[in-house]
């Protein structure tokens, strides 16, 4: 596999029809060659913008990186990766302040945010710890490190990457050759089971779990399970775990293929579409009432 120059320096192995880099931190993924998950999601929804805009910078998405480094990863992935600002962020010193920070890499949050999120870490429900943070006798880890290892890998000459949460032997199979979970954790406004299914919905989550599923089976390793630890941002930072089914990842890999086809040939030079509509859109204010 004939990888970027830029990736190249990289510590890195082959593993079935992809690589495996074992150190890169989340800026240098998020700043590497290769279509992630999110930007062919964000392509489905405008194709313009995905070209165009940094899917990762949201306020919403810097507090679940915050959360994810600090109950996914650790205190020490959070004291390296995440700054906090205390006070109003419209003073001058809090903005020098900040824009250092950003210029460093870091991710932002306020001292509430920052507290919301050593709480929600205090109240996970334990089956959810046991997931995110256990212990070996739980759920073995691979390559004796758990937390997020990237995988490159091509579909039709396109560089597709993916960085995942949590990568472990399921319990019941300890050890067994090339037998997987994958975990993700995502924060949420609601985990009640229907009001989630919306979210993944909305955000395509399914969509993701296929993409992971598809990275790693490329990879050698069969993905026996997939589950999203989902947890609530707000007082009492309720958690619960979903798995998804293997029928529902099947048909998102589908559509992601397709989509992969469409997003080459805008790379081709296709013109994108906006909002994928076609140009000129008739308004019925009738179907509003």
């Amino acid at each position: 596999m004939i990888l970027p120059e830029t990736l190249e320096k990289y510590d890195r192995q082959a593993l079935g029809n992809a690589i495996y880099f074992t150190s890169l931190t989340n800026e240098e993924y998020h700043n590497s060659p290769g279509i992630s998950s999110s930007v062919i999601r964000k392509f489905m929804d405008s194709q313009i913008h995905a070209m165009e805009e940094d899917v990762l910078n949201t306020p919403a998405l810097k507090f679940g990186t915050a959360a994810h480094a600090l109950i996914v990863e650790g205190d020490k992935a959070f004291a390296q990766d995440i700054a906090c600002i205390e006070g109003s962020p419209y003073t001058q010193y809090n903005k020098n302040l900040k824009a250092d920070f950003e210029e460093r890499g870091m991710t932002v949050i306020t001292k509430k945010e920052r507290d919301d999120i050593f709480r929600m870490r205090d109240l996970l429900i334990p089956e959810a710890k046991k997931l995110l943070q256990p212990s070996e006798n739980e759920y073995p880890s691979i390559f004796n490190y758990p937390y997020e290892r990237a995988i490159y890998w091509f579909e039709n000459d396109l560089l597709l990457k993916v960085k995942s949460d949590i990568l472990r032997y399921p319990l019941e199979n300890a050890y067994a050759e090339n037998k997987i979970i994958l975990v993700d954790y995502k924060t949420t406004q609601s985990c009640e089971p229907s009001s989630f299914l919306s979210s993944v919905k909305r955000y395509k989550y399914d969509l993701q779990a296929a993409w992971y599923r598809r990275g790693f089976e490329k990879a050698g390793f069969e993905v026996v399970d997939f589950y999203f630890v989902a947890q609530e941002k707000k007082h009492p930072y309720a958690s619960k775990i979903f798995k998804m089914k293997k029928e529902d990842m099947d048909k998102g890999w589908e559509v992601l293929e397709k989509n992969l086809k469409d997003y080459a040939k805008v790379l081709d030079g296709e013109r994108p579409t906006v909002y994928n509509t076609p140009d000129i859109v008739e308004l019925s204010l009738s179907d509003e009432e």
